[in-house]
Protein backbone atom coordinates (compact mmCIF):
# COMPACT_ATOMS: atom_id res chain seq x y z
CA UNK A 1 0.00 0.00 0.00
CA UNK A 2 2.79 2.35 0.92
CA UNK A 3 4.55 1.65 -2.41
CA UNK A 4 1.31 2.39 -4.29
CA UNK A 5 0.93 5.80 -2.65
CA UNK A 6 4.56 6.68 -3.43
CA UNK A 7 4.07 5.65 -7.07
CA UNK A 8 0.94 7.80 -7.39
CA UNK A 9 2.77 10.85 -6.03
CA UNK A 10 5.67 10.22 -8.38
CA UNK A 11 3.38 10.08 -11.41
CA UNK A 12 1.62 13.32 -10.33
CA UNK A 13 4.97 15.06 -9.91
CA UNK A 14 6.12 14.02 -13.40
CA UNK A 15 2.85 15.25 -14.95
CA UNK A 16 3.21 18.58 -13.11
CA UNK A 17 6.73 19.08 -14.48
CA UNK A 18 5.58 18.27 -18.00
CA UNK A 19 2.78 20.83 -17.73
CA UNK A 20 5.12 23.57 -16.55
CA UNK A 21 7.53 22.86 -19.39
CA UNK A 22 4.73 23.01 -21.97
CA UNK A 23 3.33 26.37 -20.71
CA UNK A 24 6.82 27.90 -20.76
CA UNK A 25 7.11 27.35 -24.56
CA UNK A 26 3.71 28.89 -25.35
CA UNK A 27 4.33 32.13 -27.42
CA UNK A 28 0.99 33.58 -26.37
CA UNK A 29 -2.21 34.22 -28.29
CA UNK A 30 -2.15 36.03 -31.66
CA UNK A 31 -2.27 39.81 -31.30
CA UNK A 32 -0.39 39.91 -28.02
CA UNK A 33 -0.23 43.66 -27.22
CA UNK A 34 3.37 43.34 -26.05
CA UNK A 35 4.51 41.99 -29.42
CA UNK A 36 4.85 44.64 -32.21
CA UNK A 37 3.09 43.80 -35.48
CA UNK A 38 5.28 42.37 -38.23
CA UNK A 39 6.63 44.84 -40.83
CA UNK A 40 5.18 42.81 -43.72
CA UNK A 41 1.84 41.27 -44.52
CA UNK A 42 1.29 38.43 -41.99
CA UNK A 43 -1.15 36.72 -44.32
CA UNK A 44 -4.19 38.96 -44.67
CA UNK A 45 -4.69 41.46 -47.48
CA UNK A 46 -6.50 43.79 -45.09
CA UNK A 47 -3.23 44.49 -43.26
CA UNK A 48 -0.93 45.28 -46.18
CA UNK A 49 -0.66 49.07 -46.68
CA UNK A 50 -0.60 50.59 -50.19
CA UNK A 51 -1.42 53.96 -51.73
CA UNK A 52 -1.73 55.76 -55.06
CA UNK A 53 -1.90 59.41 -56.11
CA UNK A 54 -4.75 60.78 -58.21
CA UNK A 55 -4.27 64.12 -60.01
CA UNK A 56 -7.01 66.45 -61.18
CA UNK A 57 -4.62 67.41 -64.02
CA UNK A 58 -1.21 66.05 -64.90
CA UNK A 59 -0.42 68.15 -68.01
CA UNK A 60 -1.05 71.80 -68.81
CA UNK A 61 0.34 75.28 -69.25
CA UNK A 62 1.62 77.43 -66.43
CA UNK A 63 0.20 78.64 -64.18
CA UNK A 64 -1.36 75.19 -63.59
CA UNK A 65 -3.68 74.46 -60.63
CA UNK A 66 -3.63 70.78 -59.60
CA UNK A 67 -5.51 68.90 -56.88
CA UNK A 68 -3.65 65.92 -55.40
CA UNK A 69 -5.59 63.03 -53.83
CA UNK A 70 -4.15 60.14 -51.78
CA UNK A 71 -5.94 56.80 -52.15
CA UNK A 72 -4.97 54.43 -49.32
CA UNK A 73 -5.72 50.72 -49.12
CA UNK A 74 -5.15 48.39 -46.18
CA UNK A 75 -3.15 49.22 -43.10
CA UNK A 76 -4.64 50.52 -39.90
CA UNK A 77 -6.26 53.97 -39.69
CA UNK A 78 -5.70 56.75 -38.84
CA UNK A 79 -3.06 57.54 -41.45
CA UNK A 80 -0.37 60.21 -41.43
CA UNK A 81 0.38 61.86 -44.80
CA UNK A 82 3.48 63.67 -46.04
CA UNK A 83 3.70 65.42 -49.41
CA UNK A 84 6.70 66.60 -51.44
CA UNK A 85 4.96 68.41 -54.30
CA UNK A 86 7.98 69.38 -56.41
CA UNK A 87 10.51 66.60 -55.86
CA UNK A 88 13.07 68.71 -54.00
CA UNK A 89 13.41 66.28 -51.08
CA UNK A 90 11.50 68.43 -48.56
CA UNK A 91 8.07 67.64 -47.15
CA UNK A 92 5.82 70.56 -48.06
CA UNK A 93 2.66 69.35 -46.31
CA UNK A 94 1.96 66.76 -43.63
CA UNK A 95 -0.49 65.64 -40.98
CA UNK A 96 -3.33 63.31 -40.13
CA UNK A 97 -6.17 63.67 -42.60
CA UNK A 98 -4.08 65.61 -45.14
CA UNK A 99 -5.13 63.25 -47.92
CA UNK A 100 -6.02 66.03 -50.38
CA UNK A 101 -4.13 69.22 -51.21
CA UNK A 102 -4.30 71.90 -53.90
CA UNK A 103 -1.14 73.14 -55.63
CA UNK A 104 -0.55 76.04 -58.01
CA UNK A 105 2.43 75.37 -60.28
CA UNK A 106 3.44 78.85 -61.43
CA UNK A 107 6.47 77.92 -63.54
CA UNK A 108 7.07 75.44 -66.33
CA UNK A 109 8.80 72.18 -65.47
CA UNK A 110 8.32 68.48 -64.76
CA UNK A 111 7.46 67.98 -61.09
CA UNK A 112 7.90 64.64 -59.30
CA UNK A 113 5.24 64.41 -56.59
CA UNK A 114 6.04 62.10 -53.66
CA UNK A 115 3.48 60.87 -51.14
CA UNK A 116 4.42 59.04 -47.94
CA UNK A 117 1.69 57.34 -45.91
CA UNK A 118 2.23 55.94 -42.42
CA UNK A 119 -0.45 53.87 -40.72
CA UNK A 120 -1.06 53.36 -37.00
CA UNK A 121 0.86 50.07 -37.05
CA UNK A 122 4.02 51.85 -38.19
CA UNK A 123 3.94 50.74 -41.82
CA UNK A 124 5.17 53.15 -44.51
CA UNK A 125 4.25 53.33 -48.17
CA UNK A 126 5.54 55.68 -50.89
CA UNK A 127 3.73 56.63 -54.08
CA UNK A 128 4.83 58.98 -56.88
CA UNK A 129 3.24 60.90 -59.75
CA UNK A 130 4.45 63.34 -62.42
CA UNK A 131 3.04 66.77 -63.27
CA UNK A 132 4.23 68.19 -66.61
CA UNK A 133 3.81 71.97 -66.76
CA UNK A 134 4.49 73.66 -70.12
CA UNK A 135 5.36 77.33 -70.51
CA UNK A 136 2.45 79.61 -71.25
CA UNK A 137 2.67 82.27 -73.92
CA UNK A 138 2.47 85.97 -73.14
CA UNK A 139 -0.60 88.12 -73.63
CA UNK A 140 -0.23 91.15 -75.92
CA UNK A 141 -2.55 94.00 -74.90
CA UNK A 142 -2.30 97.07 -77.15
CA UNK A 143 -3.91 100.43 -76.46
CA UNK A 144 -4.00 103.75 -78.36
CA UNK A 145 -4.61 107.19 -76.84
CA UNK A 146 -6.38 108.76 -78.61
CA UNK A 147 -7.70 106.03 -80.89
CA UNK A 148 -9.40 108.47 -83.25
CA UNK A 149 -9.25 112.13 -84.32
CA UNK A 150 -8.61 114.42 -87.28
CA UNK A 151 -5.60 113.80 -89.48
CA UNK A 152 -2.78 114.25 -88.98
CA UNK A 153 -3.52 112.17 -85.88
CA UNK A 154 -0.78 111.85 -83.29
CA UNK A 155 -1.46 108.90 -81.00
CA UNK A 156 0.45 107.02 -78.35
CA UNK A 157 0.58 103.24 -78.79
CA UNK A 158 0.86 101.60 -75.40
CA UNK A 159 1.57 97.89 -74.83
CA UNK A 160 2.71 98.15 -71.22
CA UNK A 161 -0.36 96.24 -69.98
CA UNK A 162 0.91 93.09 -71.74
CA UNK A 163 1.97 90.30 -69.38
CA UNK A 164 3.31 86.77 -69.07
CA UNK A 165 1.86 84.53 -66.36
CA UNK A 166 4.90 82.30 -65.86
CA UNK A 167 7.70 84.80 -66.55
CA UNK A 168 8.15 88.19 -68.18
CA UNK A 169 8.19 89.89 -71.58
CA UNK A 170 11.61 90.51 -73.08
CA UNK A 171 10.86 91.99 -76.52
CA UNK A 172 8.27 94.34 -77.98
CA UNK A 173 7.40 95.05 -81.64
CA UNK A 174 4.91 97.38 -83.32
CA UNK A 175 3.51 97.18 -86.86
CA UNK A 176 1.67 100.51 -87.00
CA UNK A 177 -0.29 99.75 -90.18
CA UNK A 178 -0.45 95.91 -89.98
CA UNK A 179 1.35 95.68 -93.32
CA UNK A 180 3.77 92.99 -92.16
CA UNK A 181 6.57 95.44 -91.47
CA UNK A 182 7.62 95.85 -87.82
CA UNK A 183 8.21 99.57 -87.53
CA UNK A 184 9.39 99.66 -83.90
CA UNK A 185 11.12 97.03 -81.80
CA UNK A 186 13.05 96.88 -78.55
CA UNK A 187 13.71 94.97 -75.37
CA UNK A 188 13.13 95.65 -71.71
CA UNK A 189 15.68 98.16 -70.44
CA UNK A 190 16.36 99.76 -67.03
CA UNK A 191 13.15 98.52 -65.50
CA UNK A 192 10.90 99.99 -68.19
CA UNK A 193 9.68 98.61 -71.52
CA UNK A 194 11.52 100.10 -74.47
CA UNK A 195 9.02 100.46 -77.34
CA UNK A 196 6.14 99.23 -75.23
CA UNK A 197 5.05 102.87 -75.66
CA UNK A 198 5.64 104.72 -78.94
CA UNK A 199 4.29 107.88 -80.51
CA UNK A 200 2.90 107.55 -84.05
CA UNK A 201 1.49 110.06 -86.54
CA UNK A 202 -1.17 109.02 -89.06
CA UNK A 203 -1.08 111.76 -91.69
CA UNK A 204 -3.73 110.43 -94.06
CA UNK A 205 -7.38 109.93 -93.13
CA UNK A 206 -8.31 106.27 -92.87
CA UNK A 207 -8.79 103.30 -90.57
CA UNK A 208 -5.60 101.67 -89.37
CA UNK A 209 -4.86 98.53 -87.39
CA UNK A 210 -1.76 98.76 -85.23
CA UNK A 211 -0.38 95.36 -84.21
CA UNK A 212 1.64 94.68 -81.10
CA UNK A 213 3.82 91.55 -80.85
CA UNK A 214 5.50 90.56 -77.59
CA UNK A 215 8.02 87.80 -76.82
CA UNK A 216 8.44 86.27 -73.37
CA UNK A 217 11.45 84.76 -71.61
CA UNK A 218 10.55 81.29 -72.95
CA UNK A 219 10.70 82.56 -76.56
CA UNK A 220 6.93 82.38 -77.00
CA UNK A 221 5.16 85.17 -78.90
CA UNK A 222 1.73 86.77 -78.91
CA UNK A 223 0.11 89.33 -81.21
CA UNK A 224 -2.92 91.58 -80.90
CA UNK A 225 -4.20 94.58 -82.86
CA UNK A 226 -6.09 97.77 -82.12
CA UNK A 227 -8.08 99.96 -84.49
CA UNK A 228 -7.20 103.63 -85.01
CA UNK A 229 -9.28 106.05 -87.08
CA UNK A 230 -7.83 109.20 -88.61
CA UNK A 231 -10.70 111.45 -89.78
Amino acid sequence: MRRLIISIFAIMFILLLAGCSSSGNNPGPPGDPFVPPPPVNPGGDSYQLSATIDLSRSVGHAPLPVNLYANVNGGLAPYYYRWDVNGDGWWDYGGFGVSEIGIHYASAGIYNVLLEVQDSNGQFYHATALVDVSPSGPSAIPAAVPDQGPAPLVTGLNGAASYDDDGYIVFWEWDIESDGIWDYEGDWVIGAPDNAIVSVTYNTPGTYNATLRVTDDDGLKSESSIQIIAL
